[in-house]
């Protein structure tokens, strides 16, 4: 393990209420797929896991630094608090969810490998094989890896931009799906992206941006808005608001997936995103419930659901 993978380690084993330890599973293929690791809780220490040994210092320190983003109330978090009682499609739209949130937080550890020299030019040969491995070549019409495709390239578009590389020989064999994923793009890695409220908002466009390419598509949206609670970003002025003035709230098709009831999702007044899900209480009529939860104070609220946020600064 390279000693800055080792001090990265280090620094979030300092914040973590409990132990962090890596493992690679497997042997190196020459092939970088981002997506080949996983996190296990075992007792009191969490083990990250890599399922192949293509570019470990690179996985690692991609894993540890998003640990530290969040552990330090920097980057969003995303929730599924929401279930559509079908657990294929749950998969399906977690799986296509967490892939959109990366992307963006991406664009931050990205950067910071590149800086600190563990994104090499050996990385970017694994990145771009793994890749095309991963993906069919388009035929010249959407089909059922439209999707996908999309959210591969998004990655590898702002993987290219981090590390300099050049990846336009992508856009030959898979036109649609990268024409509409450098638009996609653009908008975050303009942004800055050193404040919390920016990468959420850079989170909340990607999503309403993959459901605006796939209707032009015509295809199924991923509608994450609704589905993905995404970390608020609150003022002190915010949180002393009543939850009436900082979120509408409405009742979804789905079920809350803890309480398995009537789910109702608390939406930001400010970019309509999926900030909270709540249920009734069976022993509580409609109206003195929303009476009361329109009332009671937005850090009130987070505080009863237990439900984390960051500080806006």
């Amino acid at each position: 393990m390279n000693p800055k993978i080792k001090t990265l380690l280090h620094d979030v084993n300092a914040v973590y209420p409990g132990t962090v330890i890596t493992r690679v599973a497997g042997e190196a293929t020459g092939e970088l797929h981002v997506d080949r690791i996983a996190q296990e809780v075992l007792g009191d220490r969490l083990l990250i896991e890599l399922a192949e040994g293509t570019e470990p210092d690179f996985l690692f320190g991609d894993e540890l630094l998003k640990m530290l983003l969040t552990l330090n109330g920097i980057a969003p978090q995303i929730f599924f608090a929401l279930t559509f009682n079908d657990e294929t499609l749950d998969q399906q739209l977690i799986q296509i969810a967490t892939r959109m949130h990366r992307t963006v937080v991406h664009a931050i550890t990205y950067r910071e490998l590149h800086k600190q020299g563990i994104l090499t030019a050996n990385t970017v040969t694994a990145y771009l094989a793994g890749v095309k491995s991963e993906l069919t070549i388009e035929q010249g019409d959407l089909d059922d890896e439209s999707l996908w495709r999309l959210l591969v390239l998004l990655d590898a578009l702002i993987f290219a931009n981090a590390s300099g590389a050049d990846f336009s020989e992508l856009s030959s064999d898979y036109p649609l799906a990268y024409t509409a994923a450098k638009k996609l793009v653009s908008p975050i890695l303009e942004a800055d992206l050193k404040q919390s409220r920016h990468i959420r908002r850079q989170i909340v466009l990607l999503f309403a941006g993959v459901d605006d390419t796939l209707t032009a598509w015509g295809k199924p949206t991923v509608n994450a808005k609704e589905y993905v609670t995404l970390t608020s970003v609150l003022s002190q002025r915010q949180l002393d608001l009543p939850v009436s003035q900082a979120f509408t709230i409405f009742h979804s098709e789905m079920t809350d997936f803890q309480t398995k009831k009537t789910a109702y999702v608390g939406l930001s007044k400010v970019d309509s995103q999926n900030s909270f899900v709540i249920s009734k209480p069976e022993n509580q009529d409609s109206a003195s419930f929303f009476k009361a939860l329109y009332k009671l104070k937005v850090g009130d609220l987070f505080k009863q659901l237990a439900l984390p946020y960051i500080n806006r600064v």
